[in-house]
């Protein structure tokens, strides 16, 4: 891609030559596991409901009925390669993963019929550090990771972007602080969709977080953020717009402009061929995450878990104009995994605030209307291919998105949200089952009131509700039967209810040197 750059070109050069040549000597270990899963999706109405689509990688598509096929192949490192001592002891080890989906729906919007490739990447590690290319599904975020709602910036709900990453993957204590201190963190550069108002677009991304508390203290507190940038791109249509797009088209890129990206500086800019009026009185680029915060109680019989997102988007949150914003929830986590109930959750994600109804870029006290999600140069949103990258309850708006200028990815991203999760194990005894049934439960009402720009008349309510079972079984050397249901009953969504009934087939093979 020509808007790559020199940046793009010192990311993936670096990511070589980190990877010292021996390392491409060795033999390609073999795949140590397969699977295949057939299922199929059914609904009372025209849509898939949304805990049945929500949070899956983009693979599951809107319009039911669809069957689907996924295989998977996958290597995982050899574990007696990564030493507990220092990390120079560690040996370099690969790993590599393929996913493949085909859908036989015709959905209405893109990417979501055919066949899909949510996985394909190949991974390296030496000690603590881990660098991998290509597509991974990935979460970012202090947040629960399977009966949340998503992190509010990253959550799984759309399919994986293709990128190079380099990070400590684990949270890892820090040598001289005895282990008092550990930490976590990503740097990324990623590729987004070639189509859209704005093509050829790229992805800054980056995280670092930190926990205080060794692993077997009573209490261990979190913090961190994660920050992502859409950045560089042509767009589609070369006259540009006076003061948001340059003519030509082309949205500032190259060496001194990730630079700018990287650090978030919004000074140093003079050149008016270059950078637009929106581009020196903001960021070049369109930038966006959460300020986290977690803490962890260890009960002996229980971990009580508590986490707060703060919301950042347009820099109302330095002044913490919208400090009421943010995702909050509780989990509490029995440490018996068979437990009737190991799990329960309750979250609360408030969007509403976003600073107040005014923006005005050069009063602190006046810096509102976010518009999460929405962007005045990248109108395709945050998103990737028509998916929505952070939470899924800020969903894309329905039909053609070409009301410009003002961005109209999303029609509705100032919203309330009461969730509630629950799992466990169920206590069933059948001579064809190879260990328990798993269940899951979320329950969501949300309250949606549009955007400041485009308000609802009337608020929209909207309940959904979602329960699955997992019932791993003896019979053809062993299978997985998945059993899923969720409704949809409000003035957001179209009323319905559906569910998913899969097979899956897994295959282990040893890691061999």
């Amino acid at each position: 891609m020509r808007t790559c750059s020199r940046s793009g070109f010192l990311v993936v050069l670096f990511f070589f030559v980190i990877i010292p040549p021996c390392l491409l000597a060795q033999p390609i270990r073999k795949p140590t596991q397969y699977s295949a899963e057939a299922g199929s999706y059914f609904s009372s109405s025209t849509e898939t409901p949304f805990w049945l689509r929500a949070n899956q990688y983009g693979i599951v598509p809107n319009r039911s009925p669809t069957s689907t096929l996924r295989l998977g192949l996958y290597s995982d490192y050899d574990t007696s390669r990564h030493s507990t001592g220092h990390w120079r002891d560690a040996k370099f080890d690969v790993g590599y993963g393929l996913t493949v989906v085909a859908n036989t729906t015709q959905s209405l919007l893109p990417y979501e019929k055919s066949v899909l490739l949510p996985e394909a990447y190949v991974k390296v590690r030496r000690g603590i550090f881990e660098a991998y290319i290509g597509r991974r599904r990935e979460l970012f975020g202090l947040a629960d990771s399977t009966l949340s709602t998503g992190s509010y910036a990253w959550s799984g709900n759309a399919m994986p972007i293709p990128k190079i990453q380099i990070s400590i993957p684990d949270f890892t204590p820090i040598g001289f602080t005895k282990g008092w201190v550990a930490v976590q963190g990503t740097f990324a550069h990623g590729y987004l969709d070639a189509n859209g108002y704005i093509k050829n677009t790229m992805l800054h991304q980056k995280s670092l977080y930190l926990r205080l508390g060794r692993q077997r203290d009573v209490v261990r507190l979190y913090g961190g953020l994660n920050h992502q940038a859409v950045w560089g791109g042509q767009a589609a249509d070369p006259t540009g717009i006076p003061g948001t797009i340059p003519v030509g088209g082309k949205l500032p890129n190259g060496l001194i402009n990730y630079f700018y990206v990287l650090t978030t500086l919004n000074y140093g800019r003079t050149d008016t061929q270059q950078y637009s009026f929106f581009d020196l009185t903001n960021r070049v680029g369109n930038h966006l995450g959460s300020i986290d915060m977690a803490v962890e109680v260890d009960l002996v019989r229980h971990v009580l878990y508590l986490y707060r997102q703060n919301l950042y988007e347009d820099g109302s949150l330095f002044y913490l104009l919208n400090i009421a914003d943010g995702l909050n929830g509780v989990r509490l986590r029995r440490n018996n995994p068979k437990a009737v109930v190991r799990d329960i959750l309750f979250e609360f994600l408030n969007t509403t605030s976003q600073g107040g109804d005014v923006f005005v870029y050069d009063d602190p006290n006046r810096r509102g209307k976010d518009d999460y999600f929405n962007h005045q140069q990248y109108r395709d949103g945050w998103a990737y291919r028509k998916h929505t990258i952070g939470t899924p309850f800020i969903a894309p708006a329905p039909g053609p998105q070409d009301q410009y200028p003002y961005g109209t990815f999303t029609a509705n991203n100032r919203v309330y949200v009461f969730h509630a999760g629950l799992a466990g194990s169920l206590p069933i005894r059948w001579r064809t089952l190879s260990g328990p049934v798993t269940y899951q439960t979320k329950l969501s009402f949300s309250r949606n009131l549009g955007t400041y720009d485009n308000p609802y008349q009337s608020i929209r309510s909207q309940f959904s509700a979602y329960v699955n079972l997992v019932a791993p079984l003896s019979i053809l050397g062993g299978l997985q039967f998945t059993a899923s249901m969720a409704a949809d009953a409000g003035t957001l969504y179209q009323n319905g209810v559906g569910t998913f009934i899969s097979v899956k087939k897994t295959w282990y093979s040893r890691v061999s040197n």
